[in-house]
């Protein structure tokens, strides 16, 4: 499996100016850069209802790939009152998955976006997600790689350490652990989307170093950014809009889908 993802024909990965802005406005340059890769690799797949959405979080990213969804589940709940804002979901539960009460085969998708990299206990959430999908339902994961902690903008293991602490990263997986760990929760690996080169990475690690900045009370960047003049936030939107967002394997982040066998 891994060795064909690998030799797959390398396929642009763009989203829209006006998405790009909406992004850049809401999450800064930074995040707003890693969420558009992620949505538009999201926006390539195909949804099977009933939906339910792991780890939802706030639902921005959700509502800009889907227009409805059965069920928002996530543990946070000031979060969850953040989602139900967004207008797209039936239900919203407050719940790891794996403690979820929701009957077993009754789900089409399930979809998690840089989620499952925090789960503390990734294995019982894939087997969660497993038996709540009906026979040949899918999941979407999207998630940082293995190539993440290489990739940033100081190339210092102590550096990558402290990173993904701050990040509570638990699980950054090449395609094959992916492979294996969801054979061993019954479901068969489909395909691997990689998403941002090492180039855009750094940059976006970079920016984010960038907004660690604070003078007083506030964050330098996030003063600037907010006093930038629409017509430039615009043109840098168009910018966005005209970036390859695709990576070869591994990728910064990676889209991965699997079938309930």
């Amino acid at each position: 499996m891994d060795n064909a993802i690998t030799r797959q024909t390398r396929r642009p990965l763009r989203l829209g100016a006006d998405d790009f802005q909406y992004l850049l406005t809401m999450f800064g340059p930074s995040l707003g850069l890693w969420r558009a890769a992620e949505i538009a690799a999201l926006r390539e797949q195909v949804y099977e209802a009933p939906v339910l959405d792991l780890g939802c979080g706030d639902g921005i990213v959700t509502s800009r790939v889907l227009e409805r969804v059965a069920i928002g589940l996530d543990p946070d709940s000031t979060a969850l009152e953040q989602a139900a804002k967004r207008g797209i979901y039936e239900q919203l539960l407050s719940s790891l998955v794996e403690q979820a009460d929701i009957p077993p085969g009754s789900i089409g998708t399930v979809v998690s976006n840089s989620a499952l990299e925090h789960a503390p206990n990734i294995d019982a959430a894939l087997a969660a997600a497993q038996r709540m999908l009906q026979p040949g339902g899918r999941l979407i994961v999207t998630a940082p790689t293995e190539a993440f902690s290489r990739w940033l903008a100081l190339p210092s293991a102590r550096y990558a350490a402290w990173r993904n602490r701050q990040l509570v990263h638990r699980n950054l997986w090449s395609t094959a652990e992916w492979a294996r760990r969801l054979e061993q929760a019954g479901l068969e690996m489909e395909s691997a989307r990689p998403y941002l080169r090492r180039s855009l990475v750094t940059a976006w690690d970079a920016l984010e170093l960038l907004q660690m900045i604070w003078i007083g009370h506030r964050r330098l960047v996030g003063v600037v950014w907010k006093r930038i003049p629409p017509g430039w936030m615009a043109r840098l939107a168009r910018a966005g809009s005209r970036l390859d967002l695709s990576a070869t394997e591994p990728g910064g982040g990676r889209l991965i889908v699997a079938r309930k066998v």
